[in-house]
């Protein structure tokens, strides 16, 4: 694809230009490792390509390239040594449904977001998050000035590709969200978001096919992706007009309702016929088998849905992370859900089931959090948690990662730079002082994230949210 052009020639511009440019003192105060020649001794590596973990591995780094790697390597002149016993290294993790906002803790049932844009870049940064898509934008002004930021090295985060705001019709109740009236509307919206800097278009809930097909045909034609969280479209329609990516697993899905109307979105029958639907239904098969054909990618956001009862409150943990009213609201719904979430356990334990046969078929399958729902999703806390949630579906530990890894940059078309541990590729991954081959829970553990060859301090840029979460 086009994009792919254009996303290797920027990354090789922007390479060039890291090297030049003046990293602030904010960002130096976060830096564990500046960017030099280090080998890393003695660690456990999950590679990414979902083979087995191998051991007693050294690391070599020479700038921002992984030079190296393998057992017993010589060591390079002029280079830091670093003991690495007992730690483990995954790669950086590449994320596909992040945002840089978060709901505002109102009173009653009206839904607002706030811009996030001191605490998240860090956290997902803290969590290992080296590359993230924004899977819609509220400011998108804002998110593109992020992402120049941080690619000049004044503000710590990971790499960012922006999405548009979320384009949809009237409906939605969010009150950041402008909807578009027509499709003619709707494309000037897409020409209008590109041209601002946005690297993905993401279209929502209300939408008709003719929008959607109108979308896709002018963002292809621009050489960008189009991604969805539907429901008056279903799964397959979307698919048979050339959608590149579907959000929140199978949650969104209205393909399931009885004598659906064209163009409408029913969210009481959607969530009712995925309720009722068999978990080995036919119809799930045939659906999965033809996003498959279609070469459709899912994203997982199975987090997102994890129910209540004996659950934590904040998965993944962080919820120090939180000013006090959001975390009172946080608390609050968390101990009024205990034992009332049956249902949602029922649709979560089929979706887990839904989104691996999707992957076992042969599907590409990617990941993502999205921070907002009810603030119990937290940057870089819930994309630790959903590394262990993968496990809890049935992936071992190294397709697990892989999916947060290796297959989000095989979506953005930058697996030949990012995903893996291998040589020449860049030196984006996470040192963790656990055993991650032995215990997915060692994700918890990340000591240091290191991104175009500078280690960030990971405890560092967590301490420095806390109580942030939820104001800035």
């Amino acid at each position: 694809m086009k994009n792919y052009f254009f996303t290797m020639l920027f990354a090789c511009l922007a390479a060039q230009l890291f090297g030049q440019v003046s990293i602030s003192k904010e960002t130096q105060s976060y830096i564990s490792h500046n960017k030099g020649k280090y080998i890393l001794q003695n660690l456990t590596i999950v590679d990414g390509t979902g083979n087995q973990p191998k051991y007693n591995q050294d690391l070599i780094i020479n700038g921002e390239i992984i030079e190296a790697i393998g057992e017993d390597l010589p060591i390079p002149e002029n280079s830091e040594v670093i003991n690495m016993e007992g730690k483990s290294a995954i790669p950086g993790m590449v994320m596909l449904h992040e945002h840089l906002f978060y709901p505002k803790a109102t009173p009653g049932n009206s839904f607002g977001v706030n811009q996030m844009s001191y605490s998240f870049p860090k956290l997902y940064l803290a969590g290992g998050i080296t590359t993230m898509r924004t899977a819609g934008s509220i400011m998108p002004q804002a998110d593109i000035n992020i992402k120049k930021a941080i690619l000049e090295g004044k503000i710590p985060g990971p790499k960012m590709d922006v999405t548009s705001p979320h384009l949809d019709r009237e409906g939605t109740g969010i009150l950041e969200l402008g909807p578009f009236t027509s499709t003619e509307q709707a494309v000037k919206m897409v020409d209008f978001y590109i041209e601002m800097g946005a690297t993905s278009i993401k279209v929502y809930n209300f939408i008709s096919k003719a929008d959607l097909k109108a979308i896709v045909d002018v963002a292809h034609k621009k050489g960008v992706k189009v991604t969805g969280h539907l429901c008056s479209i279903t799964y397959k329609e979307a698919a048979d007009i050339g959608i590149d990516n579907l959000e929140h697993g199978f949650f969104a899905s209205s393909d399931f309702i009885a004598d659906k109307e064209p163009d409408a979105c029913e969210p009481f029958n959607q969530h009712k016929s995925l309720l009722q639907l068999p978990v080995d239904s036919k119809e799930m098969a045939s659906l999965i088998g033809h996003l498959v054909k279609k070469k459709v990618a899912l994203t997982s956001t199975i987090n997102v849905f994890e129910p209540y009862t004996n659950r934590e409150v904040v998965p993944g943990g962080g919820i120090d992370a939180l000013y006090t009213e959001a975390k009172e609201k946080v608390y609050d719904r968390w101990a009024r859900k205990q034992g009332k979430d049956s249902l949602d356990y029922v649709l979560f334990n089929k979706s887990k089931v839904w989104e691996k046969a999707f992957h076992d078929a042969g599907g590409l399958l990617v990941a993502g959090t999205d921070p907002t729902y009810d603030g119990r999703i937290i940057a870089g806390y819930a994309n630790m948690r959903l590394l262990e949630l993968f496990v809890e579906m049935g992936f071992t530990i190294p397709e697990a990662v892989k999916i947060c890894t290796l297959n989000g940059a095989k979506y953005l078309e930058q697996d030949t730079a990012i995903g893996t541990l291998e040589p020449s590729k860049i030196a984006d991954f996470i040192i963790l002082n656990d055993d991650i081959s032995k215990a997915i829970k060692a994700i918890r553990s990340i000591e240091t994230t290191f991104k175009n060859g500078i280690g960030y301090d990971s405890k560092k840029l967590f301490k420095a949210t806390e109580g942030l979460v939820g104001i800035r």
